[in-house]
């Protein structure tokens, strides 16, 4: 080997010793930085008519297993979709409550039975009345408390949704400046490869918020698709959302936007998938439980105290249902009214023939017909019934009445003598004119005898049958629809609260074994990466020493040769 090509081979070694001691001392300095991927180089023999004469470097990076980049991109989603529902419920199942917590709604109902029992044992009791109602006032504020802890938590689904949009948007920027950067590049660079170690990790975060699909073209772009819709090419394809701010069980959302174009059927995957599940499903699965309770609730017992009029009775029912004059009316059987005077006796008996009656008009009319008797259609559209002398009240006997569709008695039908008032959880309440007046409960039924006459006693103060009739309608099992996790069933008002309050319990013991599950997945995928692509400091260390004594041989070798080179020339001269 001649002297100049002895300089060329130490002078390739010692420059490949110089880049790989750059690299070795790159991968100590980012042992620690997630995503990054041990670098090493690639030489190559450099050949010169024939003759090695050193080597070159021909590559720096590392060579990772694609599908093993796919699985943790695919656990990372799975990982985010799993972690959002453990908090919120969480959260919801604390605000629940568990079966026999002396404020748990299952309690409540049976606190209501129990005033309601005490109720039936001294009937004209004004304390037991107030107790009673009070504890249905406690029952209705509980329903009112739980169904805005779930909403409370769907807003906060909302806004989360919002900012997560924002944060993929970010993403998805950052991914577009690491193609941009990487678009045609050198593939022998360091730089290079750090970029793509970067832009991976950007991809798992990205999985991580959303369910994607990605693939990396020939000129080193990574595309990403949500579903079948282009977010990273040749420029960004931002996601647009705004959250509504307040929520209730009526809000209507707006879709998640590309370009206009909804992409939710796309989204499945990621926090924001389970975010989206959260806010319109798992939530309101639990808010139709509760709805679904309140109004078996209110139907069950309102249709029991509309059987029953107060003693004294009040001057004047209002109706809690919404009507109009001219609506249709559907009926059989005969309804009783009277006037009764402070005694309960009546001074005046009205019975109306229900299929005689074809509008509420006409039902109007009929009333109106009576000497002390006069009924109206007020401006919220609800069905008023008063007596022309306020010394005297109004009490409405049923007899055999049946209306409508549902075969609802008269007073039932409008919501003359309901005790809770309301369309659903979120404003179940108790009747204010029985709160303000306890002397309005009705507890007993008033006389359903055919030969009820002026002066007769409609209603005493020893009545108590409707009472008894409230007290007994907690002991039977009642029909409950389909409603969220829970199906159709017969069993008790307590305890179809309390199959609520189980269920809310388990989703969230579910969600936490979910998450710990998808998270340690995900962890145990990326700690495979890490050892099986991560920086090794002590092999590092081993190298970088090899390395530097491998420079110090190959400076020694040209220090040798160049100064056989000085030595040569001064014998020419």
């Amino acid at each position: 080997m001649s002297i100049r090509a002895a300089q060329s081979s130490a002078l390739s070694a010692l420059q490949s010793s110089q880049a790989g001691i750059s690299v070795s001392s790159e991968n100590i300095a980012n042992a620690s930085v997630e995503g990054y991927t041990a670098k090493s180089l690639s030489l190559a023999s450099s050949v010169t008519t024939g003759s090695a004469t050193g080597v070159t470097v021909t590559s720096v990076g590392s060579t990772v297993d694609s599908y093993l980049l796919k699985s943790i991109s695919e656990a990372a989603s799975e990982s985010g979709y799993a972690s959002v529902f453990e908090s919120p419920l969480e959260m919801v199942a604390t605000g629940f409550g568990d079966v026999g917590d002396d404020g748990a709604i299952s309690t409540q109902i049976a606190d209501l039975e129990t005033a309601l029992a005490a109720l039936a044992v001294s009937s004209d009791s004004q304390s037991e009345k107030s107790t009673a109602l009070s504890q249905a006032n406690a029952i209705a504020d509980e329903l009112n408390n739980l169904s805005s802890t779930v909403q409370a938590q769907r807003a906060s689904a909302d806004q989360s949704i919002e900012d997560t949009v924002d944060q993929i948007n970010d993403l998805l920027n950052e991914i577009q400046s690491y193609n941009n950067q990487l678009n045609g590049s050198d593939t022998t660079t360091l730089a290079t490869s750090e970029l793509e170690d970067a832009r991976t990790q950007a991809i798992n975060d990205l999985s991580e918020l959303i369910d994607i699909s990605y693939y990396t073209n020939d000129s080193n772009s990574t595309q990403i698709y949500v579903g079948g819709t282009l977010v990273v090419g040749s420029q960004v394809q931002q996601l647009s959302y705004n959250a509504v701010g307040a929520v209730n069980d009526e809000t209507t959302f707006s879709d998640i936007t590309v370009n206009g174009n909804s992409i939710m059927d796309d989204i499945s995957g990621g926090s924001l998938g389970g975010l989206i599940e959260l806010r319109d499903e798992t939530l309101p699965d639990i808010q139709a439980e509760l709805d679904n309770l309140a109004t078996t609730l209110m139907d069950s017992i309102n249709a029991v105290t509309n059987l029953g009029t107060a003693f004294p009775a009040p001057s004047e029912l209002v109706g809690t249902e919404e009507t109009d004059v001219t609506d249709a009316f559907s009926g059989t059987g005969t309804v009783r009214l009277a006037a009764t005077d402070d005694d309960g006796n009546a001074v005046e008996v009205l019975e109306i023939d229900l299929s005689t009656i074809a509008t509420v008009q006409d039902l109007v009319d009929a009333i109106n017909g009576s000497t002390y008797l006069s009924a109206s259609v007020g401006s919220d559209g609800t069905l008023e019934i008063a007596t022309s002398d306020d010394d005297y009240g109004v009490s409405i006997m049923n007899m055999d009445a049946s209306v409508g569709a549902d075969g609802q008695g008269l007073s039932d039908y409008f919501g003359l003598n309901d005790m809770f008032t309301g369309d659903d959880a979120s404003d179940i309440s108790v009747n204010s004119v029985w709160l303000d007046d306890t002397s309005n409960l009705p507890v007993g039924s008033g006389a359903d005898d055919a030969t009820l006459a002026v002066g007769d006693s409609v209603i005493s103060s020893g009545s108590s049958d409707i009472a008894e009739a409230l007290a007994n309608l907690f002991d039977e099992n009642i029909s409950f629809d389909t409603a969220g996790n829970l199906g159709s069933t017969k069993t008790t008002l307590s305890d179809y609260a309390a199959e609520i309050l189980s269920d809310v319990a388990q989703q969230a013991s579910t969600a936490e074994t979910e998450a710990s599950v998808a998270t340690s997945a995900y962890e145990e995928l990326v700690e495979s990466f890490s050892n099986q692509y991560g920086v090794n400091t002590d092999e590092e260390a081993l190298t970088l020493s090899n390395l530097e004594s491998a420079y110090e041989a190959a400076a020694a070798i040209l220090e040798i040769t160049q100064s056989l080179m000085d030595t040569l020339l001064e014998a020419v001269r």
